[in-house]
């Protein structure tokens, strides 16, 4: 009893000594990558014909900034160390890309409402939203504009305010459908996309064959067999109730689009690349029915 006891006051007392430590944890940090080897970054640095303080000065230089911070951004194979100085000019916090072997500057010229005003030129609607990607070469702007009933992101250079794309943005990825949603009790929704002409599976031990791909809401695609060239083949118990629910009313040469609600999904855990509590997209297509079911497949294959 006594070794029973101190080993679960040993593993509360390392539970509440992690729970202690968990803020100290940078959001920002890669956790799953191990540092690189100090020689190499050694190397790196000393390699480069640009320091980091002639990098600092070159930054001010180019937007009459103070630096607020700065870092080197180490290069993969032959390519040079860049930097990256965040000044602030006017009161506003700009980030300059320092190139490593030439001193040359790239920062963002535009500012939020100039890059608004541009998307509103192409699109002449309402501005929803406008955000910068420092990280992108050459700087963007991204605008999100609402124009007659539609929802497009204007792409811009954020250096000198050129458009890098426009592109409409449907509500739902995969094919496009219009009209009302059939929605049941259980918050599923479909859209027919085709109507099928053949059989209907005859419940949850019917095992059917099926093209389909998946996306997140934000139109991430994390699966399709479409890609794979490989129709996938499964018994209707055997997958999440929303697929259930949405192939075993199709017919045969039938086509839908399925939103299924996480609760229908993969729930508050999700698994592998599904989120917790993520809405799923899928465009399905029911092309046979096999009997007898065979059995479902392994956690993590394939199929949903």
């Amino acid at each position: 009893m006594t070794t029973l006891a101190n080993t679960l006051t040993a593993a509360l007392s390392a539970f509440a000594l992690s729970a202690s430590l968990s803020a100290q944890f940078n959001p920002n940090m890669d956790y799953t990558t191990l540092p690189p080897e100090p020689a190499e970054v050694e190397q790196q640095l000393t390699s480069a014909t640009v320091t980091l303080a002639n990098a600092i000065s070159a930054a001010e230089a180019a937007t009459s900034g103070s630096t607020l911070d700065a870092r080197a951004i180490l290069g993969s194979g032959s390519s040079p160390v860049k930097y990256e100085v965040t000044v602030s000019t006017g009161g506003i916090a700009k980030k300059v890309i320092v190139d490593g072997a030439t001193g040359a500057c790239v920062f963002p010229k535009l500012t939020a409402m100039a890059a608004g005003a541009s998307a509103i030129k192409l699109h002449p609607g309402s501005v929803r939203s406008t955000t910068f990607d420092f990280s992108a070469e050459p700087p963007t702007a991204i605008v999100e504009v609402y124009d007659n009933g539609k929802h497009w992101t204007v792409v811009l250079n954020a250096v000198d305010g050129s458009t890098v794309s426009d592109r409409e943005i449907p509500r739902f990825p995969g094919v496009e459908v219009t009209g009302e949603a059939t929605t049941l009790p259980d918050g599923l929704m479909y859209y027919e996309i085709k109507e099928g002409t053949g059989a209907m599976p005859q419940g949850k031990q019917s095992t059917v064959k099926v093209h389909y791909s998946g996306w997140l809401v934000d139109g991430t695609k994390f699966d399709s067999s479409y890609d794979r060239d490989q129709p996938a083949q499964f018994m209707l118990g055997g997958v999440i109730p929303g697929w259930t629910e949405g192939v075993g009313s199709m017919k045969i040469g039938g086509k839908r689009k399925l939103i299924i609600p996480w609760a229908l999904a993969y729930g508050e855990r999700g698994r592998g690349p599904i989120p917790p509590k993520a809405t799923l997209i899928f465009d399905v297509e029911l092309l046979e029915i096999t009997e007898p079911a065979v059995a479902p497949p392994a956690p993590g294959s394939a199929a949903p």
